[in-house]
């Protein structure tokens, strides 16, 4: 009996099937191996010792297993127990071959996951026709798998980009704001970076890392909701003006809302936060030490750094080298005096980022804006 006839390409797959008869009488094996090849199989393997399966499962997989039971050393239930793993979570099917007729026998190996008990002497036809079965299933299995697999990855392609809309917006959102405070727009571009790397230097988990990346552009959109004559004013502010300046961190929070995405979430701690202090002076919860989210704590080393190096309506810019000196002169007191520390090893990182990002921005502005 011939394999039935199917499609050309069901046809080839069920050819090209593979196969190990398992039994410890080589006249046996031998006897599968013709029947089976002029039913149409091509890829029949042939073994009588059962403690080489799990042997031969390393060097590639199998869709049919005709096993035996009663074999010396490992019998065919302790073949079965070996291979659970592919039984049930790869799909390997077996079919097994015996001489037993015993109801325990035949009952043990099914609760195993043999798909099919025969008996020998077994009937050459109804045997092509279980191990045809046996064969439609293992193929259904890799399909599903297939699809399954084939789905996850669309998924993941579509959640990315969905992600990556969200932070274009956020991108969008953040440049609204800090356009009213800086002439190009830049600082945002630096504190992302530079939170980025100091993230990873922290160790935090590599979601954490890249949600901050984009939530610390966040920092001041509560900006918007400041004076221009307050924002952009040349001199020292009063005291009166610098309480107005302070509500920017409520503003912030009110702005980005109380949506769920972690962007968001993330952004809105760090809009809050970035002005507290180690010591429990800044504002504008007077928050202390630990008591201050990470993101905040990041946050308030790079936006300093910053702004210490960036020239504004009320001051000069600082050299690199004095704004890394204060940053440091404030750890324990302003600062996280552990994340000072992962600061001043990466700073050379850092500074090279900057300057690089300073090039980018000078030459091709849009590109710069993109790429960072």
């Amino acid at each position: 009996m011939s394999l039935p006839k199917r499609s050309v390409i069901a046809q080839e797959r069920f050819e090209h099937a593979r196969i190990l008869v398992v039994d410890d009488q080589p006249g046996n094996v031998r006897l599968l191996e013709v029947f089976l090849a002029e039913a149409g199989y091509r890829h029949v393997e042939g073994m009588t010792d059962p403690t080489q399966v799990l042997e031969r499962m390393d060097n590639g997989p199998l869709d049919l297993l005709l096993l035996d039971m009663r074999m010396p050393v490992l019998d065919g239930l302790s073949v079965l127990a070996l291979l659970q793993e592919a039984i049930h979570q790869d799909g390997l099917q077996v079919i097994v071959l015996t001489a037993q007729t015993e109801r325990e026998t035949r009952l043990a190996a099914l609760s195993l996951g043999a798909r099919d008990y025969l008996v020998k002497p077994f009937d050459t036809d109804e045997v092509l026709c279980r191990i045809r079965n046996a064969l439609e299933s293992r193929f259904l299995y890799q399909d599903r798998e297939g699809e399954a697999e084939r789905l996850e990855v669309l998924v993941t392609r579509r959640t990315e980009q969905l992600i990556e809309t969200q932070f274009e917006l956020v991108r969008c959102l953040a440049r609204a704001g800090e356009f009213r405070d800086s002439d190009t727009g830049s600082h945002i571009f630096r504190v992302s970076i530079g939170c980025h790397l100091l993230a990873q230097a922290a160790g935090l988990p590599p979601q954490q890392v890249e949600l901050i990346r984009y939530a610390a552009m966040m920092h001041d959109i509560g900006k918007i909701g400041i004076a221009d004559q307050l924002l952009l004013k040349p001199g020292k502010l009063t005291p009166e003006e610098f309480e107005q300046i302070k509500a920017h961190c409520q503003f912030g929070v009110d702005i980005l809302g109380d949506y769920n995405a972690d962007v968001t979430r993330m952004a809105r701690q760090i809009a809050f936060t970035h002005h507290e202090r180690w010591d429990g002076q800044g504002y504008p919860s007077g928050l202390a030490g630990e008591q201050i989210p990470i993101e905040g704590r990041i946050t308030a080393i790079i936006d300093v750094y910053d702004a210490l190096t960036s020239e504004r309506p009320y001051k000069s810019a600082l050299s690199p080298q004095d704004a890394l000196a204060i940053i440091q002169a404030g750890a324990g007191s302003q600062f996280d005096p552990e994340l000072v520390e992962h600061f001043v090893a990466i700073y050379p990182e850092f500074l090279r980022r900057m300057q690089h990002l300073a090039r980018e921005w000078t030459a091709e502005p849009a590109t710069a804006r993109r790429r960072a």
